[in-house]
């Protein structure tokens, strides 16, 4: 194996594991809506670099060769990006759902709201001035 291999091999490990640190920190923001954009926009860019260096690399070469370490921690790296991904699906279903059942409850509030009784009776509170 030559070194362009093992570079290549090298800065594609470096982009899974950037990759799996951006999904563990979407995992620990779930509930912060404002902040998903931004780290699902910062996982699109990784996934941009990662097929460019493929992209250029196939170019340069007909082949990838790598060896057994490189090609079971690349596998492994993969399969953890899958499962923190099918996490983050998991979890924001459970966030929509929870958020479903807020909107319910408020709108059941405001219709409960909306016929509540009122206390004080519409007759009789006008004083007769001629008397």
């Amino acid at each position: 194996m030559n070194d362009q291999t093992n570079q290549f091999c090298r800065e594609k490990i470096q982009i899974l594991k950037e990759y799996v640190s951006k999904g563990e920190e979407l995992l620990s923001n779930i509930e912060n809506w404002e902040s998903l954009a931004g780290i699902l926009a910062e996982r699109d860019v990784l996934i941009e670099k990662l097929q460019q260096l493929e992209t250029h690399f196939k170019l340069e070469n007909n082949a990838i060769a790598y060896n057994e370490e490189q090609k079971s921690q690349i596998n492994e790296l993969i399969k953890l990006n899958a499962e923190i991904d099918q996490d983050i699906v998991r979890q924001l279903r459970e966030e929509q759902k929870q958020t479903m059942q807020d909107l319910k409850t408020n709108r059941t509030n405001q219709k409960i709201a909306s016929y509540e009784i009122s206390m004080t009776p519409s007759y009789g509170t006008h004083l007769d001035t001629k008397k």
